[in-house]
This record gives structure tokens, sequence and C-alpha cells, in this order.
């Protein structure tokens, strides 16, 4: 009877242990699998690309999930000979880490924008872009002709060839009548050519009847073209001032090689051509 109580209490105390063993190892399981899981149940927050609102509830998000991390571990830990916890702990504190990282980087964002309370993120000023056609719009605003103002002579010399579309003038190089649209103002090669108004350079080209020429708006369906040029130095866009000198005058084509070395200008508005005489002072 003796041996059997012995024999008895043997497969009891086995049976204990067995049992203990096993909540052990599913305890070791479960904190390696928590270890393994709690980073995934907080992210890093990417605090670039979250607005206010975002990063606040990031942040309460971060810290629910750290104080779940805890309760898990702290339910799940499970003390052996009073001295030994499970790994649990480790996995609650790295969940805490993330939390209190995400909080440090809302603090910090709001530090650096200034905000407080429910501030609203500042506005920037709109920024409105300048067209092509907005640019257009405004030259025609600053270009304003007034025939009263007048223009200036662009080269000093007589006049050998008049404007003239009432009745054909002769032109003596090459010996016929012809309408003629401009004028002709006799001046030595190399004369500097200064330019009659403000206006702005719409054109530059060169024709065997006038050589090279340069045409400007003047503004208000006014505009001008100075022939018999060489070394312009202006460019297509450019804003000339009045007096500005804009070339010098050229060896004269054939149409003109009795007449001489010459300044040829042609006015016109809102594209019929005028006696730009009219207009020197």
């Amino acid at each position: 009877m003796k041996r059997h109580k012995f024999t008895k209490w043997n497969k009891e105390r086995i049976s204990v242990y067995a049992s203990a063993a096993l909540v052990l190892g599913v305890c070791v399981v479960s904190g390696i699998y928590a270890t393994n899981e709690a980073p995934s149940k907080t992210q890093i927050i990417d605090m670039e690309s979250l607005d206010e609102n975002n990063l606040r509830n990031a942040g309460e998000e971060g810290l629910a999930d750290a104080n779940q991390a805890n309760d898990d571990a702290a339910g799940e830990t499970v003390m052996t000979n009073g001295d030994s916890e499970s790994p649990m702990p480790a996995a609650s504190s790295l969940a805490e880490e993330y939390a209190n990282r995400a909080k440090e980087q809302q603090e910090s964002f709001e530090e650096s924008a200034d905000l407080t309370g429910d501030a609203e993120l500042p506005i920037q000023d709109e920024i409105v872009p300048t067209t092509a056609k907005s640019k257009t719009k405004i030259t025609e605003q600053e270009l304003h002709f007034n025939p009263q103002d007048g223009m200036s002579w662009p080269v000093q010399g007589n006049v050998i060839l008049d404007y003239s579309m009432d009745e054909r003038a002769y032109l003596a190089t090459l010996n016929e009548y012809r309408y003629y649209p401009a004028i002709a103002i006799s001046a030595p090669q190399d004369t500097s050519i200064c330019a009659a108004a403000k206006g702005k350079v719409t054109n530059l080209g060169y024709n065997e009847e006038i050589g090279q020429y340069v045409t400007m708006d003047l503004g208000d369906g006014y505009s001008i073209t100075y022939g018999q040029l060489k070394d312009a130095n202006v460019e297509i866009d450019d804003f000339v001032s009045r007096g500005q000198i804009i070339g010098s005058v050229a060896e004269p084509t054939k149409y003109y090689t009795i007449e001489g070395s010459n300044l040829y200008v042609k006015m016109e508005h809102d594209g019929e051509s005028m006696d730009p005489v009219l207009y020197f002072q």
C-alpha cells in the first residue's frame, strides 16, 4: 500500500511538471510572436507627408497602440521560480519607443511651424503666372503715340524723295515714275541713325530695294520702318527709346545709285502709309 501511494504521487508530480512546461512553452511562443508583431502595430510615420490633423491622430493612435501592447504583455507575462519572466517586456518597450518617436516628431513639427491649439497652417500667397498674352497687353498699354508730340529727325539731311501716293514721283536711278510710300533723306554713309520715336522692334529684314531695314511699333496703330541701314544693333521685341541709335547709313542699293546714300523712312497707321514729314519736328 505504501509503495502504491509513492507511485501515484510520482505520477501526479510528473503531470504537474508537464503542465507547467506546456504553459511556459506557450508563453515563450506568444512572447516571440508579440515581439515580431509589435513593430507592425506602430509604423514609422512620415511627418512630411501628413498635415497637422493627421499628425495629431497618428500620435494618439501610437500611444493607444503602446498602451495596448503593454496590456497584452502584462497579461501574458508568466513568472517562473519567482525570478524569471517571459520576453514580452521587450515587445512593449519597442512599441512604446515607436509611439514616443511619433509624439516627438509631432511636437517638433508643431514647434517649427509655430502652431498653437487648433491654428491652421499658413496659406501661401497665390502666384499668378505671366503669360505671353498678358505681356502683349502690357506692351500695348505702355506704347502710346500721340501725333501732336511729333517725332525727331532720325538723321540730319535733305529729303531727296518726297512721299507721293497721290501722283507718281520720278526715280532717277530707275528712270521711271512710281508711287512712293516713304521718304528718302540724304545722309553720308556711316551716319548714325536715331529712333524718331519710342517703340518696340517688330521686324528685322533685308530686301534688294531698301537693303537692311528695321520696323518698330509705336503704339495706337502707328509703325515706322527704317531702310538702307547697316550694323543694326537692335533685335526683335527690343524696346527702343526716342533718340536711341539703332544703326548707321549703308551704301545705297542698286535702286538708289544715282540718288546716293540715304535713309529710307516709311510710316504707317493701321496699315496705310502716311507722310512722316508731317510728324517730324
